[in-house]
Parts: structure tokens; sequence; C-alpha cells
């Protein structure tokens, strides 16, 4: 069942492609969909290091406040460079937040949600998250 809805979608997305110029400027929001999800991958796997866990509605916010970067890196054709920088940047992020929760008496933590604004203002400004 869940792949005739994966291969309906597909063929609807594949129809609804007119002309070449209209698959680029469709392209945005799937590269930037890729991109979210490169991110999610620095964020978790530097939540498994640090021994932290985010529930899903932290996942969420987190997300939220990447997917506006991701739009932005994409439509600015941001070098693999940038890309790297923003990863690292994206590090950062993940341990303030961790510093800003409580750690647990076995050691691990879990991330609030009141985390994500003190983790952000660490990091701000930096491109693509921040404003300048």
């Amino acid at each position: 069942m869940n792949r005739r809805i994966f291969v309906v979608a597909l063929f609807l997305i594949a129809g609804a492609s007119g002309t070449p110029a209209a698959q680029d400027s469709n392209e945005t929001p799937y590269a930037a969909t890729r991109l979210i999800g490169r991110w999610r991958t620095v964020m978790n796997q530097t939540l498994e290091d640090t021994r932290a866990f985010a529930s899903e509605e932290v996942s969420d916010l987190m997300e939220a406040f990447v997917s506006p970067g991701a739009v932005r890196a994409v439509q600015d054709k941001a070098s693999e460079a940038q890309l790297k920088k923003a990863d690292e940047a994206l590090e950062r992020f993940v341990y303030a937040m961790v510093k800003a929760s409580q750690r647990r008496p076995d050691g691990s933590v879990v991330v609030e949600a009141s985390a994500i604004e003190p983790a952000a203002k660490a990091i701000c400004p930096v491109y693509p998250f921040c404003d300048r």
C-alpha cells in the first residue's frame, strides 16, 4: 500500500513538472529538504555523541530553526565549504542546547525546548541560520 502511494506521488510530481525552467524553480523545496536531512543527521549524531536526547517536540523545534537556513543556502547556491561551516555551526548549536539542559544522574541529558533560544544566541550570527 505504501509503495503504491509512493508511486502515485512520483507520478504526480513528474506530471506536474512542466518546462525545464519550471523544474529549476521547483527544485528549491526538494534541495532544501535534502539539506534539512543532512543537518538533521548532523544534529542527531551530535546529540548521540553527547549522550543527549531530544523529544519529538524539541526535534521539531530544531528542524524549524534550520529550515529557513536550508532554503536560504539553496537559493544562494551555497558552496560545499559554506555548508561544511554550517554543519560545524549546527554542532555548536547542539552542544549549546545540551549545556543549557540539565544532566541526569546517569550522565544523559534530555534537551529541553527552553534550550533552543540560548543555543541560537550562542551561535548567531552565522550563515545561513541567522540574519546578519
